[in-house]
């Protein structure tokens, strides 16, 4: 019988229920799951530690930023996701997002230069290009990283403010 996928099915067990369960001496097998730290042994009771199967992945290597004057919003979008824990999902399609669409526009544009004009200009681009869903998701990345930016101190007013997501739809 599997030691560990009933351990994990009864969360909180002795060492007499599992063996009366399995029919079998488990003690060899619990002393290797508590070695891999799979369960731990409290107050006379074994229970099955939960361990989170959520994988991350980075974008890009940690960018060294420039003074906050010169800092390219290309270098701001590469700091934003190596601050992020982002599934391999979402990161593919912040990389789509960015690479067709928000850095061909504001790549090369110093973060403090970006203007609100800009932002609302990007909105009606996008939202003639591509269905509302696909526009929304664009614009609400291009509004968590110049978010980011005012966080962070890199321009005194976040040109996305005021520009309504519901502008895509």
């Amino acid at each position: 019988m599997n030691i560990e996928k009933l351990a994990r099915h009864l969360k909180e067990f002795t060492l007499d229920e599992i063996e009366m369960i399995a029919e079998c001496d488990c003690k060899t097998e619990l002393e290797h799951l508590l070695n891999e730290g799979k369960i731990v042994f409290e107050q006379g009771l074994y229970k099955y530690v939960e361990v989170s199967k959520a994988k991350t992945f980075e974008l890009y290597p940690k960018p060294a930023l420039k003074k906050k004057n010169d800092i390219l919003f290309s270098d701001l979008a590469q700091d934003y996701l190596t601050n992020r824990k982002l599934t391999k999902d979402t990161l593919k399609g912040y990389k789509s997002q960015l690479k067709y669409n928000i850095l061909p526009y504001f790549g090369e544009i110093q973060v403090n230069k970006i203007t609100y004009e800009m932002v609302v200009d990007f909105v009606q681009k996008i939202k003639e290009k591509y269905k509302p869903k696909t526009a929304s998701n664009g614009v609400t990345l291009l509004g968590s990283i110049l978010k980011y930016a005012f966080e962070q101190g890199l321009i005194k007013h976040n040109p996305y403010y005021g520009v309504k997501n519901s502008m895509c739809r």
